[in-house]
């Protein structure tokens, strides 16, 4: 789980191993889950359901997804804010 390079971006671990690139805008709704393995271990994972209609399912806690989220809006607007506050002094 991470913040990746590009700004509107987090890295998830699906249940799978394998590294998803989701922008977190996407993210409709997500729900705590467990799974059984073969052996009897309860797995916990994460659904997210996405405004496309699909479904993925990671291992990172809804928390640690929020937490994310509240990242990428917090660097979206670090990069943003420059470039308008050039634009209201232009406009001054």
């Amino acid at each position: 789980m991470s913040q990746n390079n590009m700004i509107s971006f987090i890295t998830l671990t699906d249940i799978d191993n394998k590294q998803i690139e989701l922008n977190p805008a996407f993210i409709v709704w997500m729900m705590r889950s467990v799974t059984d393995t073969d052996e009897g271990a309860m797995i916990p994972f994460t659904n997210i359901s996405l405004s496309s209609g699909s479904n993925i399912y990671v291992m990172e806690t809804p928390e640690e997804i929020s937490n994310l989220q509240i990242q990428t809006i917090a660097r979206s607007m670090a990069a943003l804010m420059p470039m308008f506050n050039d634009l209201m002094e232009d406009i001054d």
